[in-house]
């Protein structure tokens, strides 16, 4: 079964065409289970506007190690493959994952294979993969 939204997770920046020339841009904040092309989208003024997945297009982040935008409040399930087997998981809320990991990846970075990044849609309520991170993407953030 394929997942919807187009592609679209939550936190993701993007830029929603309501026609007629006009564009709204904002964060994604929910997702609809009802309808996999739904979802809810806060503009920079802070007003919800619900929209088309579709129609969005979404704005990649600029820097950093993710390649989307955690949402503070949301809680993200991040697995660290190492190269000798083991498996660790951690819980983050989106507003210190991006510390945790990076300070995961400067401490034991030559013993990571790699880093999978989960979050539970709100919409569905099932894991989703937002990321998966390769030792050779994250080689120059570790001091090997």
């Amino acid at each position: 079964m394929a997942r919807g939204w187009y592609g679209l997770y939550l936190g993701d920046r993007v830029v929603y065409d309501i026609g007629t020339g006009r564009k709204i841009e904002g964060t994604i904040v929910k997702l609809f289970v009802s309808d996999r092309n739904k979802g809810l989208l806060i503009d920079d003024d802070g007003k919800e506007h619900t929209i088309v997945c579709e129609f969005c297009a979404k704005i990649p982040p600029t820097n950093g190690i993710f390649k989307f935008r955690p949402l503070s409040d949301i809680q993200y399930t991040v697995l660290i493959y190492e190269f000798d087997g083991y498996l660790k998981v951690y819980t983050f809320l989106g507003n210190e994952i991006e510390k945790n990991v990076m300070g995961i990846i400067s401490d034991f970075g030559d013993e990571i294979e790699k880093i999978a990044i989960y979050v539970r849609e709100t919409a569905s309520n099932l894991n989703s993969l937002y990321q998966e991170i390769n030792q050779n993407e994250f080689i120059e953030f570790y001091k090997g």
